[in-house]
């Protein structure tokens, strides 16, 4: 079981000594029962932005599957957990894999697939494209240019502009709004367009398929971070695909960290019956 952290592709590390995410201390007692769990970095957007955060958990999967002896695992029994931008994550791993363009090449071992047996997401941000919307609607006051001076003084309105930095729309005249016209204004000729093809290449929703593995989505009712409707619309495209899919939601449950230990387990549990 690989587990993929959240932060809002901005914040955290593999060591969870900031975040402390219930997820993984829980995946680590079943160690017990002999699986073995893989705790991952990957490079923030405030390093690379998108795809190398999703060439990076692709990249885990390879080379999972490329030392399997050395590690004692079954390459053929490997399922993901994530939560928030990790369960984005988890999802383009999960569901991506027969997308050669979405590989990357970091970390080698090409000859071998990053597909998986299974999947659980956290409160996952499923559409970009929606998740742009949302952020534009939530603003108040006058655009915000996305220069190096304007993102430093952003501060704790800074996970609101995440939807133009993880694709490096950022620079003098551009702000979260400009990049919503962008879209709205649906012009491939628009030099700025670009953006508007990442955003989309690296949503989930864009990938459902009968193909996909099983996937187990899990959402609280009144998470205001990722709203519940993301993981809703990656459930009905992945209905509407001929997956295999399953929906959990708490309405009483929050963005986490935990959606309380029945919900907990039942991700769990559902890892543990597909591997």
């Amino acid at each position: 079981m690989v587990y993929y952290f959240g932060g809002g592709w901005m914040w955290g590390e593999y060591k969870q000594s900031t975040q402390k995410a219930v997820y993984c201390q829980d995946l680590v007692r079943l160690t017990q029962q002999g699986y073995t769990i893989v705790c991952t970095d990957y490079r923030l957007a405030s390093q690379s932005v998108f795809p190398a955060c999703i060439h990076d958990c692709k990249a885990v999967i390879r080379f999972l599957k490329a030392n399997a002896a050395v590690f004692h695992i079954d390459p053929q029994r490997i399922g993901v957990l994530g939560n928030s931008a990790g369960a984005h994550l988890a999802a383009m791993v999960a569901l991506s894999s027969d997308h050669p363009e979405l590989e990357g090449e970091v970390g080698g071992n090409l000859e071998q697939s990053s597909s998986l047996k299974a999947a659980c997401l956290f409160y996952t941000p499923a559409d970009l494209e929606q998740s742009l919307r949302d952020a534009v609607a939530a603003l108040n006051g006058p655009d915000r240019d996305l220069s190096s001076t304007e993102i430093e003084n952003i501060g704790d309105d800074r996970d609101r502009f995440i939807p133009a930095l993880i694709v490096g729309y950022t620079g003098k005249g551009r702000s979260l709004q400009s990049l919503e016209e962008v879209m709205e204004r649906n012009d491939p000729s628009d030099p700025d367009w670009r953006y508007i093809e990442l955003t989309r290449r690296c949503s989930p929703i864009h990938y459902a398929s009968a193909n996909n593995p099983p996937v187990c989505l899990l959402h609280g009712g009144n998470d205001r971070v990722v709203p519940l409707s993301q993981s809703l619309r990656l459930y009905q495209a992945l209905i509407d695909a001929g997956a295999d899919a399953t929906f959990v939601s708490y309405s009483l449950g929050g963005h986490g960290p935990s959606l309380g230990p029945g919900v907990d387990r039942f991700a769990y549990q559902f890892l543990m019956d597909r591997l």
